[in-house]
C-alpha cells in the first residue's frame, strides 16, 4: 500500500460531493457500466479501514471537526437506517460533521461519511439529506477508492494528490494556502488530472445509482436526490474563485441530474414527513455553525422572525433555535423558559430537547442546589427513556460532574451501555471525574487508554508510567496497569523498529515487585 502523505489528499476528495460548474452534457444511460472488482491486493478491507481510522485521528484533532453529540448522534441514526437497506450493511460506518457553511460531503476509507454544516442546513427535506448521504454509501460500498488506487500508477497518484491538496487547502483557508493552492497547480500534469476526472465521472454516477437504490429501499422519497443535486449546480458559484480552472470546468452535474430524473420515471414512491430530529439538527446547527457572540445573535433574530412572521417550518425546531442560541448568549433563565414552551410545542418523543430543557434548567439553577438535583434528575429520567443515547449519556454525566458529584458519575459510565468503550469521550469523562476524586493511578490509566485511541502511543505509555508509579488503586487494578504497561511498551517498541529507529530504554520502568494482598 502507498504511504499515507501520499494518498491522504487524493482519498478526501476523489469521493467528495463536488460542485462543478460547466457546460450540460447528454443524460446517461440508466443502467451504468460495471467500473469492474476492486484491486485486494492494492487496498484491503482491513488496511482500508486502518487507513480511514489514520485520517479520522487527523480530523478529530482539527478544530473544524463538529463534536458536538446530537449532530454526531442524528447523523449515525440516519446513515444507518440508509445502510439497513443498502449492499453495505456488512460494513461498519461513522458519520460525522465539519463546521463549515459550504454545500459538501465527503466519503473517507474505511466507511467515514463527512458532513459540512453548510448541507445539512440547506438540505429542504430529510429525504434531500438521506439522498446525499446514500450517494457517500453508495461510493464506500462500490470500494471506489480501492479501484482508484488500483487503476493508477506512482507518478499519476503523486499529481492528482498535489492537485487535489491544492483544492482542501484553498477552500480551507489559511495564511499559506493560495501560494500552495497555485504552485501544486503548476506541478501537475493535465493528461493525468483528464483520467482522474474521468474516472471520478464514473465513481459517482455509480454511487448515484447505488444510493438511489438504498435511499428507496429505506424509504425515503428518491424525488429528494435530483431536487437536491439541482439545488447543488445552483451552488456552484460558491466554489468559482477557490477550486482550480481543471475541477470548475467538470461537467458532471447536469448528467446526474438528468440521470436521477428518468430513473424517478420507473419508481413508485410517496413523500416522507420528515422527522422532528432533523428540523431540530438544522435548527442547532444553525447555531453552531457561527460559534461566536454575533453569530449567536443572528441565530436567534432568524429564529425569532420566523416565529413573528409565523413563516416556520417547525414551530417546535424554530422555538428550540431560540433557546439554543439564548442560553449560548448566557441568559439561561430565559432559555429555560424557552425550551420549556419548545418541548410543551410538540407530543413527539425528542431527546435534543430534554437535553436542552435540562441543561436551561441547571445553568438557571446558579446555587439553588434543589434546582440543580430537579434538573439532574430530568437528565437521569432521560437516560432512562433513551437507554442507547449517546447524547442523553453525556449530558447526565456533565450535570453529574458539574454538581461534584464525581462518585455517581464513574458508576453511571461503568454501567452504560450507550458510550462504546472504544469512544476516547468515555475515558476522557472517567479520566476527569478520577482526578477529581484524587484517585491518581486510575486516572492516569484512563488518561492513557484515551491516548491509545488517538493513535499516540508514547503519551499512553507515560501516562501508564505515571499510573504505576502513584500506585494508590488496589493490588489488582495495579496489576492490570502494570500488564497494560508492558503491552503499551512491547507495541511502541515494534512501532519503532517498522520505522527503523532505536525502541525507548524503558525510563521511568519501575520493577515488578509484590504488593500487599
Amino acid at each position: 500500500m502507498k504511504p499515507l502523505l501520499r494518498l491522504l489528499p487524493t482519498l478526501a476528495v476523489a469521493c467528495a460531493l463536488t460542485l462543478p460548474a460547466g457546460p450540460a452534457a447528454q443524460a446517461q444511460p440508466i443502467e451504468l457500466p460495471a467500473l469492474g472488482d476492486a484491486s485486494a491486493d492494492d487496498l484491503s478491507l482491513a488496511n482500508e479501514r486502518k487507513l480511514g481510522e489514520q485520517i479520522m485521528r487527523q480530523i478529530r484533532r482539527d478544530k473544524a471537526y463538529l463534536a458536538d453529540p446530537d449532530t454526531l448522534e442524528y447523523l449515525n441514526n440516519l446513515g444507518y437506517r440508509l445502510v439497513a437497506a443498502s449492499p453495505a450493511r456488512h460494513m461498519d460506518f461513522t458519520f460525522f460533521a465539519i463546521r463549515d457553511p459550504t454545500l459538501n460531503a465527503f466519503a473517507l476509507p474505511g466507511g467515514f461519511i463527512g458532513m459540512h454544516t453548510g448541507l445539512i442546513i440547506a438540505a429542504q427535506s430529510e429525504s434531500e439529506l438521506a439522498s446525499v448521504l446514500a450517494h457517500e454509501i453508495g461510493h464506500v460500498d462500490q470500494r471506489h477508492i480501492a479501484r482508484m488506487l488500483s487503476n493508477q500508477k506512482d507518478s499519476v497518484a503523486i499529481t492528482i494528490g498535489t492537485l487535489l491538496l491544492a483544492v482542501l487547502a484553498s477552500r480551507y483557508g489559511g495564511n499559506s494556502s493560495g501560494d500552495l493552492a497555485q504552485a501544486a497547480i503548476l506541478g501537475g500534469q493535465s493528461l493525468a488530472l483528464q483520467q482522474q476526472l474521468s474516472f471520478s465521472r464514473d465513481a459517482e454516477r455509480e454511487a448515484d445509482r447505488v444510493g438511489f437504490q438504498s435511499l428507496t429501499a429505506a424509504g425515503y422519497d428518491p424525488r429528494g436526490m435530483a431536487d437536491f443535486f439541482t439545488r447543488l449546480q445552483q451552488g456552484t458559484r460558491i466554489y468559482e474563485s477557490a477550486a482550480p480552472a481543471y475541477l470548475r470546468t467538470h461537467p458532471m452535474t447536469v448528467e446526474r441530474i438528468a440521470d436521477m430524473q428518468n430513473r424517478l420515471q420507473g419508481t413508485s414512491y410517496k413523500p416522507r414527513p420528515d422527522s422532528l430530529d432533523f428540523h431540530l439538527v438544522r435548527a442547532r446547527l444553525r447555531v453552531l455553525q457561527d460559534d461566536t457572540v454575533q453569530g449567536w445573535r443572528d441565530a436567534r433574530e432568524h429564529f425569532e422572525s420566523q416565529l413573528r412572521s409565523r413563516t416556520a417550518v417547525s414551530e417546535t425546531a424554530t422555538r428550540y433555535g431560540v433557546a439554543l442560541a439564548t442560553l449560548r448568549l448566557n441568559q439561561p433563565e430565559q432559555a429555560y423558559s424557552l425550551a420549556q414552551a419548545a418541548r410543551k410545542s410538540t407530543r413527539e418523543s425528542a431527546p435534543m430537547l430534554d437535553k436542552l430543557v435540562a441543561e436551561a434548567r441547571f445553568a438557571a439553577a446558579g446555587t439553588n442546589q434543589a434546582e440543580r438535583l430537579a434538573a439532574i434528575q430530568m437528565a437521569r429520567d432521560a437516560t432512562q427513556r433513551y437507554p442507547l443515547s449517546r447524547l442523553t449519556a453525556l449530558t447526565y454525566v456533565d450535570l453529574l460532574q458539574q454538581d461534584g458529584q464525581h462518585e455517581a458519575a464513574v458508576a453511571y459510565m461503568r454501567e452504560q451501555l450507550a458510550i462504546s468503550r472504544s469512544d476516547t469521550t468515555f475515558y476522557s469523562l472517567v479520566a476527569r471525574s478520577y482526578a477529581e476524586l484524587g484517585k491518581k493511578s486510575l486516572h492516569h490509566q484512563a488518561v492513557a487508554e484515551a491516548y491509545l485511541l488517538l493513535g499516540v502511543t508514547p503519551a499512553a505509555l507515560e501516562q501508564l508510567t505515571r499510573a504505576r508509579a502513584a500506585a494508590d488503586a488496589d493490588y489488582y487494578t495495579m496489576s492490570e496497569i502494570d500488564a497494560r504497561w508492558r503491552q503499551v511498551q512491547q507495541q511502541w517498541r515494534e512501532e519503532q523498529e517498522r520505522l527503523g529507529r532505536v525502541p525507548p530504554s524503558g525510563d521511568g520502568q519501575r520493577s515488578d515487585r509484590s504488593r500487599p494482598q
